[in-house]
């Protein structure tokens, strides 16, 4: 073998050393083994919860007994599972995936003291408190995370933002007003415009008070009635009246008298205050509730607005005479 060949196996022989090496060598994970990010830090061991969005919105909920309740709002109850269902996905973030470990790339990804998804504080049982940031998500299902004081930048798939709500409806049973609408005999309506009083006989709504020549049109009886079959709030307001709701007096009242021989004959009353113009929500009271609520103009607007002509069928449109043509 001349000296040519030699050096041309002497090489061959180095790139399949090199290739195994490759093949079999793995480099250590950047962030070395996986942690949980909260460390130390239980489910059980997390007595507050409070969560905040760039807009500035805020939710706070606090651990009561064997639940959770909106602090602010009077400790109106939250649905207990939600929260469980959010603490498990916090403590079981892990360090197994670094993205970054210099505050150069907090904006970037979202997870800086200014500029962040999501800010996650948390209040433990032992007096100690924590802080974290949920930014961006780089793909389905995944986002960047950070603990507030720590370099480290991790990317996880154990939760989403949308798994930490800023909104009370995120958190709470909605339910806040419900009647049967096939059970109800006699509705009362009263706001600015008069006091309207509908009866029903047999199947059929009828008006009280309508002057001859009107009818009522009783799909728009069945209009107004309808959302307040199972109405929904926006937010708890809490116990406390207060003279910024609107309601006393209120914009708009509505009674709502079941059967004789319905379940629940007692009257129900529903109450709409002040609109609030910068989300479309009414302040309203219902009997039954401790709390006054929130809830959407798109359901409760006609209780305030509604006039006796509302409720009336149009006159028929005359039909359109044709003048004759003129006769050349």
């Amino acid at each position: 073998m001349n000296r040519r060949n030699l050096i041309l196996l002497a090489t061959l022989l180095a790139q399949v050393v090199l290739i195994l090496l490759l093949a079999t060598w793995r480099a250590p994970a950047a962030s070395g083994a996986a942690k949980p990010l909260l460390e130390n830090v239980t489910a059980a061991g997390i007595t507050q919860l409070a969560i905040q969005d760039q807009d500035g919105n805020r939710i706070e909920l606090a651990r009561s007994g064997d639940g959770w309740v909106l602090p602010q709002s009077d400790d109106y109850p939250v649905v207990t599972a939600t929260v469980s269902a959010l603490l498990d996905k916090l403590v079981g973030i892990q360090t197994g995936r670094l993205i970054a470990n210099t505050a150069t790339g907090f904006d970037r990804l979202q997870v800086s003291d200014s500029n962040y998804v999501r800010r996650v504080e948390l209040k433990l049982a032992d007096g100690g408190t924590r802080t974290l940031f949920v930014g961006s998500s780089p793909s389905g299902g995944a986002v960047h995370v950070r603990l507030d004081g720590a370099n480290g930048v991790y990317l996880t798939d154990s939760l989403s933002s949308a798994d930490a709500g800023t909104d009370a409806a995120s958190w709470i049973d909605t339910a806040f007003f419900t009647v049967t609408l096939d059970q109800l005999s006699t509705v009362t309506l009263a706001n600015q415009n008069g006091t309207f009083t509908f009866e029903k006989e047999g199947s059929d709504w009828k008006m009280k008070g309508l002057a001859a020549g009107e009818e009522l049109d009783a799909q728009k009886v069945t209009d107004l009635l309808t959302p307040l079959s199972a109405l929904t709030m926006r937010r708890p307001l809490g116990k406390t009246l207060k003279p910024e709701y609107g309601l006393q007096p209120p914009s708009a009242t509505i009674t709502l008298t079941a059967k004789s021989d319905a379940a629940s004959p007692v009257p129900k009353v529903l109450t709409i205050g002040a609109l609030d113009a910068t989300d479309s929500t009414y302040a309203a009271g219902a009997s039954g509730s401790a709390y006054y609520a929130r809830v959407s103009s798109v359901s409760v607007g006609s209780l305030v607005t509604s006039s006796k002509q509302d409720f009336l069928k149009l006159p028929p449109t005359p039909e359109a005479t044709v003048a004759p043509s003129a006769t050349p």
